[in-house]
């Protein structure tokens, strides 16, 4: 295991018992027995360990979900990340870097939802598909966070079918109305 995981691993097990405003640099450096300068090295702050971890554990996975075909299964792959890492990201989004989770899962939501509009019409405006990506983005990324600070209550799955029942079709229908608008 290379300096960047082993603090990266350190924090995420300090954060599922300490709130991450209270993890300092040098308490974490200490739990991973690495010197301070090395961490410096590294990252520049504890928020820039927490963006390494996020792109490196979930965004490199989505990826490829930016089709109308398979979102869901990204939206699947997002959610069960959340909830093998619920300590983790509920102490993100608890604290001070709240708005960090929030702005981390909407650039989620928004290059998925991003894709599928493109996916549907290569040729979209591209002021359409931003339009579309950021309203369903927003929307996603809202109930996302109230699924995961009602403690999940609603099981994966349940969620799951209830994002199909909002969402199926309706990014295909708001393509298909805004290019027959602009046909006319």
């Amino acid at each position: 295991m290379n300096t960047k995981d082993i603090l990266a691993q350190t924090l995420k097990n300090l954060m599922n018992k300490t709130p991450v405003d209270k993890i300092t640099i040098n308490i974490l450096t200490g739990e991973a027995n690495v010197a301070r300068n090395t961490f410096y090295y590294h990252f520049d702050d504890i928020k820039s360990i927490l963006e390494w971890i996020y792109a490196r554990e979930i965004v490199v996975q989505l990826a490829v979900y930016q089709r109308q075909s398979n979102w869901i299964d990204g939206f699947k792959t997002l959610l069960g990340y959340i909830y093998e890492n619920r300590k983790f990201c509920l102490n993100t989004f608890r604290s001070t870097n709240r708005s960090f989770l929030e702005h981390f899962l909407y650039r989620l939501a928004f290059d998925m939802v991003s894709g599928v509009v493109m996916d549907l019409e290569p040729d979209c405006d591209t002021n359409l598909r931003d339009e579309i990506s950021n309203f369903y983005g927003r929307a996603l990324t809202s109930q996302v966070i109230q699924w995961l600070v009602t403690d999940m209550k609603e099981s994966e799955c349940e969620f799951v079918e209830r994002m199909e029942r909002m969402l199926g079709g309706t990014i295909e229908a708001v393509v298909k109305r805004n290019y027959q608008s602009l046909d006319k």
